[in-house]
């Protein structure tokens, strides 16, 4: 193999790979209506919901009080998407350590919107290296009333 090669397969490998630094939570979610049905379009909630933030709380031993999340973008996520995942950089936990992870569904400007429900938050480990997986999340809004409830009860845009 030619140097070069061998440099350019190098660097493409050293690119590749992925700081890890603690462990990684990964979420998803989705959006129903009120009364149960499907919300397919964020935009469609009322009110809109642009993005979906991950919220941990650090419960017991070196950890508590802590909120990794807090201030990073890297833990929101576009509402659309119904998935996110944070870098491998939340401090692992020991023992009887946990973090609460919760969701927090925001507006177009990143302010919280009180009016769309989440659930309470979930109990989780995190281990160095690996991500932290949490059931799915429903988040509940109102249809707005510029989208439309279709024949399979699902709020879309028109």
């Amino acid at each position: 193999m030619k140097p070069a090669t061998a440099f350019l397969s190098l660097t493409c490998l050293l690119a590749a790979c992925v700081k890890i630094d603690g462990g990684a939570v990964e979420i998803s979610w989705v959006v129903r209506s009120k009364t149960g049905s499907a919300i397919t379009d964020c935009g469609c909630a009322s009110p809109k919901i642009a993005k979906v933030r991950l919220k941990l709380v650090g419960m017991g031993g070196a950890i508590d009080g802590a909120t990794p999340c807090d201030g990073q973008a890297q833990c929101d996520f576009p509402c659309g998407r119904q998935t996110g995942a944070t870098a491998f950089d939340i401090q692992e936990t020991h023992g009887t350590e946990r973090y609460a992870v919760s969701v927090v569904a925001l507006g177009a400007d990143g302010s919280e919107l009180s009016e769309v429900m989440t659930p309470a938050p979930i109990l989780r480990e995190v281990v160095r290296g690996q991500p932290t997986e949490v059931e799915s999340m429903q988040l509940v809004a109102d249809c707005a009333t510029e989208c439309l409830m279709n024949s399979s009860g699902v709020c879309a845009s028109p």
